[in-house]
């Protein structure tokens, strides 16, 4: 079990952080984004993958991947009107939602994980929910970097002077508020909720392989080994996906070269997270762990998003923000001891 928790600590600290590099560059609409990371976790993946002595590849867990996609390509579009710690916080609990109801009811074909105390599980994710609906009332500040006009259709690169100077907040090239309109605030929650259903059902795949050895004997228990499907799945989906973006972009995408280390880096914390997420799973079922790999790294965006991109501040969102960090404490601890209580 101590594994287990640690392995979800893991995965939360990693994939509270995967937008981190990205977020203080202008991202564009994203597609690119998405491609390198996708390649950034899948080199990751493959290097565990021959760590792991070359296991065997498995269609279904590619599927995880596939479903991934889906889910995270209108991901910075979204950031980028709704600021960085609300979508993830409501994507994290439509994600929670769904992949504990999958797991506790047996959805999927993926077989019923019922905790050691029933009622405090139930108990542990309305805790976790209502922790989660304080988030909602939080104000945030969305900002818009200046040269980020500049670069809506991947033109001239910042110098390196300049991504300097914006990265110390001097005033000449520092972010200004962007105002983003009710009705686009409200279909980017849509979006944001539409996207938490898919990543709640990215693990599932993974999870009916190493729970029906009828239908796939020999398959490994373990979580690691199947890493490398996972991410052998985002690669066709996100290239084809960006094939798409150009082609409505009529061979004129956004393809800022700035952003590519950053998004390489931000994949590379997502393999690490997926593998933590993997792994959690593996020893706490993902009736325990999903809870926790969905909202734990929630509180982690918001860190950031408090303490480095300053986009939630006042005494009123702080105060929101601490209710709803200690709920979701609160529901985490429920969540993990419920398994052996």
């Amino acid at each position: 079990m101590i594994v287990g928790i640690l392995a979800c600590v893991t995965a939360a600290l990693a994939l509270g952080s995967v937008f981190a590099p990205i977020k203080r560059f202008p991202s564009s609409d994203g597609f690119m984004v998405q491609f390198f990371m996708g390649l950034g976790g899948f080199l990751t993946s493959l290097v565990v993958h021959a760590i792991l002595g070359f296991p065997p590849v498995y269609g279904l867990a590619m599927l995880g991947g596939s479903v991934w996609c889906l889910a995270n390509a209108f991901a910075i579009l979204i950031m980028n009107r709704l600021g960085l710690a609300v979508p993830i916080l409501v994507w994290s609990t439509v994600s929670c939602l769904t992949g504990w109801a999958t797991s506790r009811y047996g959805l999927f074909g993926v077989p019923k994980g019922v905790p050691s105390s029933v009622i405090l599980n139930y108990i542990g994710v309305v805790v976790l929910v209502v922790g989660s609906s304080f988030f909602l009332f939080i104000k945030t500040k969305v900002y818009k970097p200046k040269m980020a006009d500049k670069l809506a259709s991947g033109g001239e690169i910042p110098s390196e002077k300049s991504l300097a100077t914006q990265a110390s907040g001097e005033d000449d090239i520092i972010q200004h508020p962007h105002h983003v309109s009710p009705t686009i605030r409200i279909i980017c929650f849509l979006a944001a909720i539409f996207s938490g259903l898919f990543y709640g059902s990215m693990c599932t795949p993974v999870t009916f392989i190493q729970n029906r050895p009828d239908l796939y004997p020999g398959a490994p228990k373990e979580g690691l080994p199947y890493l490398f499907s996972f991410f052998l799945g985002i690669m066709p989906t996100s290239t084809l996906v960006l094939a798409v973006y150009s082609g409505v972009k009529k061979n004129n995408p956004s393809l800022p070269s700035y952003l590519v280390l950053p998004s390489l880096l931000a994949g590379v914390l997502f393999a690490f997270g997926m593998g933590g997420f993997f792994i959690g799973n593996e020893k706490l079922s993902q009736t325990i762990s999903y809870p926790i790999c969905s909202f734990a790294p929630g509180l982690i965006v918001s860190a950031w998003s408090v303490l480095y991109f300053k986009e939630i501040t006042g005494k009123r969102n702080l105060i929101l923000l601490g209710i709803a960090y200690a709920f979701t404490l609160i529901g985490v601890i429920m969540v993990t001891v419920s398994k052996d209580l």
